[in-house]
């Protein structure tokens, strides 16, 4: 035979496969980061996100609006600059926290003075120009505040914003800088941020310290209040003391207003607002940090190789749920990572990696494996069977050789399952095949746990008389079929020494030719059988007599020599104590219906009739009513019962007829003979009962509208159905009622010779 070793191997194509496909998939991932192919899908998830999250406006930040109706009162631009400063000094009146001057003042006029002033009456932070590329081939050129104006100021900031790919305002640079200085944004400034200086090995104009701007909504979400408003004093001090305000252009023409995330496709947000945006986030610590380059290329081929490394360690049903689970988990965890730690880590390419190297892999790893196949099922063909069976003659109409050759293989298969079916069958207990000499050959999952138990391994090659030597019989049935002189089959209880009760069954096992071969054996763990069994009999013990006793004892003083005790009293107390004994015999006797094994005779279902309906006649008398048994005296009929049950069970049925019957009323009990069934009708007069009543009428404590435990009919439920028969139940109410017991007719014949 060949070497299956060498057979059952992981074809190496499959390898070079994944190999080849983790290289391209890699090589993908790389040039989607690095390239920044991914931007628009990423720009289009983070808008979304970043428009799902809006927060309400900040109460902190003011702004002064140079719009339109400011224009129209106080005249064209450019304004004196004593105009400006008379807003500053209503904003120092006012007692602001700081001021955020978006207007560049570069141009020197004679009015400076003037402004400079008022600028320095309150924190005032001035913007400055920054020109890329400077003259004469300069890198950059920069132009500060105009004469004391740039000394007036608390700072002097940079107000410059960087469009994305798509025109969109998106992030913001706290820190420009180059030859050794550095300027920090406007917002970043006026938040109390702090210069980490140029970078080191800089020399041209640089960026630094990246952050994503989260807009709380469109255009117009911070409070805004026009600049003539300022001027004219209708603004209450109130509303600006202890405020961050910004001034800036907001009017139609102006040329500051940039598109945003979420001022729409068809409206543009103002510079000075974007500085509010931005001034606000800083302030409550939310801005947003874009992940670097190195951690979204991380993040994506740490996904993409979890996938790849999965592909040859998982079957296809969960590699398809470990790509779902990350298809779902990735975005997750980037809307995680920005809602709640203020990072942005671009989720496109590790998706669009997943979703490339799925499908490649898929169809990649159908190729090989479909070669594989072929090439096995060839050389499975050309081998013997190492199990008796039938030889099959090939298919004609398959409709390519290698399902023909599939074909043969699962009828090879099927004859292999048919034999392990044959020896552990589909239990979920313990289950041993062994050879002859107890070699262990086979045992399932819970024949290996039940050996552990025992302190035991259950492999193959193993003892497995050591293993029955563990159990200790509890009856007379022969539990090993190792023990001397033990039959081909045998069963029994047995014991273990930490307490363990077990049933065990053991039998042959023979070969295609009927050789005995070996044995096949079952070990049942009824440990918690026995032991529900032990509480069954303490809790009837409880009832029959522990309950009982204190009861009965209660009756014996209310019937004694004067108590004491009013009358109306003692009675109800007596009605209570004997209704409590009733619930407690019918409990006892229902769950010895249902455990006590049945002693089967052949017995007169007619005897059994009229005893119970003698034993109910003083009652029936009381009460008035005749108890007739008809068909008795035709013939006997005969079934196999255990009479003590089926007797009690019968006057439960006529009890509950007198019951509900009233004077003067007939009790029919009709025995009949029909198709090898013996059919015993209780027939009464009586009240009858509703649908409601008839639905739950087997069903334990449910008790009729006259005096009952609720218990009685469960017990003939109960008797009738551990006989193998039928009860059914016909009422109409204020008509009457029929039970009907249906039980088979016995083989016995009274009439035989004996």
């Amino acid at each position: 035979m060949p070497n299956r070793s060498a057979q059952t191997a992981p074809p190496p194509r499959l390898y070079a496969e994944w190999v080849a496909v983790a290289l391209v998939a890699t090589a993908l991932v790389v040039a989607l980061v690095l390239g920044r192919l991914t931007e628009r899908l990423d720009h289009i998830i983070y808008d979304n996100a970043l428009t799902a999250s809006g927060r309400p406006p900040p109460d902190d930040i003011v702004i002064i609006a140079i719009d339109n109706r400011s224009l129209q009162a106080l005249g064209r631009w450019p304004w004196r600059r004593s105009l400006h400063a008379a807003a500053l000094d209503r904003l120092a009146d006012a007692k602001v926290r700081a001021v955020g001057y978006d207007v560049l003042f570069v141009e020197p006029t004679a009015e400076d003075d003037i402004l400079a002033a008022a600028v320095r009456r309150s924190p005032n932070y001035l913007p400055m120009v920054i020109d890329v590329p400077g003259p004469n081939g300069a890198p950059y050129a920069i132009a500060l505040p105009a004469g004391p104006l740039k000394d007036a100021a608390a700072a002097i900031a940079q107000v410059n914003l960087h469009f994305e790919g798509d025109r969109v305002i998106r992030r913001a640079y706290l820190e420009e800088g180059g030859r050794g200085r550095s300027w920090l944004q406007l917002a970043a400034l006026m938040a109390g941020l702090k210069p980490q200086g140029a970078l080191p090995g800089e020399d041209g104009l640089w960026q630094a310290r990246p952050v994503l701007i989260p807009y709380g909504g469109a255009a117009g979400h911070i409070r805004t209040i026009s600049f003539v408003d300022l001027i004219e004093g209708h603004v209450p001090p109130e509303l600006l003391a202890g405020r961050h305000v910004l001034i800036g252009a907001t009017a139609d023409g102006m040329g500051d207003s940039y598109p945003t995330p979420t001022s729409g496709t068809t409206s543009q947000m103002p510079g000075v607002e974007i500085q509010a945006e931005l001034l606000d986030a800083l302030l409550r610590g939310e801005a947003i940090t874009p992940a670097s380059q190195a951690a979204v290329l991380a993040t994506s081929l740490f996904a993409l190789w979890i996938m790849l490394l999965a592909f040859l360690r998982l079957s296809p049903r969960d590699n398809a749920n470990l790509a779902l689970f990350l298809l779902v988990a990735l975005p997750l965890l980037c809307i995680g990572l920005f809602a709640f730690l203020n990072i942005w880590l671009p989720p496109s390419a590790a998706l669009i990696g997943l979703l490339f190297v799925y499908p490649t892999w898929g169809w990649r790893r159908l190729n090989a494996i479909s070669g594989y196949m072929t090439a096995e099922l060839r050389i499975l063909e050309a081998e013997s069977d190492s199990l008796p069976g039938q030889r099959r003659s090939g298919v004609q109409r398959e409709i390519t050789v290698q399902t023909s050759m599939l074909r043969n293989a699962i009828d090879r298969l099927r004859d292999l399952r048919r034999f392990l079916s044959d020896a552990i069958g589909r239990l979920p207990d313990a289950v041993y095949v062994t050879a002859l000499d107890g070699r262990l050959a086979l045992s399932n999952v819970e024949g290996r746990r039940l050996a552990r138990r025992l302190g035991l391994r259950a492999e193959p090659g193993g003892d497995a008389r050591v293993l029955m030597e563990c159990f200790r019989s509890a009856d007379a049935g022969h539990i090993s079929p190792f023990a001397p002189e033990a039959p081909a089959a045998g069963a029994g209880e047995a014991v273990t020494e930490d307490g363990g009760s077990f049933e065990i069954r053991y039998v042959a096992q023979r070969d295609a030719a009927d050789t005995h071969v070996g044995w096949i054996i079952r070990v049942v763990d009824i440990s918690p059988l026995k032991q529900a069994e032990r509480h069954r009999e303490e809790a009837l013990q409880l009832l029959s007599h522990d309950m009982r006793a204190p009861q009965s004892a209660i009756l014996s003083l209310l019937r004694g020599p004067e108590t004491g005790i009013p009358k109306a009293i003692a009675t109800r107390i007596e009605n209570l104590a004997t209704h409590t004994l009733q619930l407690a015999e019918d409990f006892v006797q229902l769950a010895r219906a249902e455990a006590k094994p049945l002693s089967l005779e052949p017995i007169d279902l007619n005897d059994v009739t009229i005893d119970a309906a003698d034993a109910l006649w003083p009652t029936a008398r009381a009460r008035g009513i005749k108890v007739v048994v008809e068909g008795a005296d035709d013939m006997p009929h005969m079934v196999d019962g255990d009479r003590q049950l089926l007797t009690r069970a019968v006057m439960n049925l006529v009890g509950n007829a007198i019951k509900y019957s009233d004077e003067g009323m007939n009790v029919r009990c009709v025995l009949d003979e029909r198709d090898g069934r013996i059919i015993l009708a209780i027939v009464d007069q009586g009240i009858g009962m509703t649908e409601e009543e008839h639905a739950r009428l087997f069903e334990r404590f449910q008790q009729g509208s006259r005096e009952g435990i609720g218990l009685g009919l469960a017990f003939v439920r109960t008797v009738i159905g551990r006989h193998r028969g039928r009860i059914s139940c016909d009422s109409k109410l204020r008509q009457g009622t029929t039970f009907t017991i249906d039980l088979r007719k016995s083989d016995f014949d009274p009439f035989a010779d004996e």
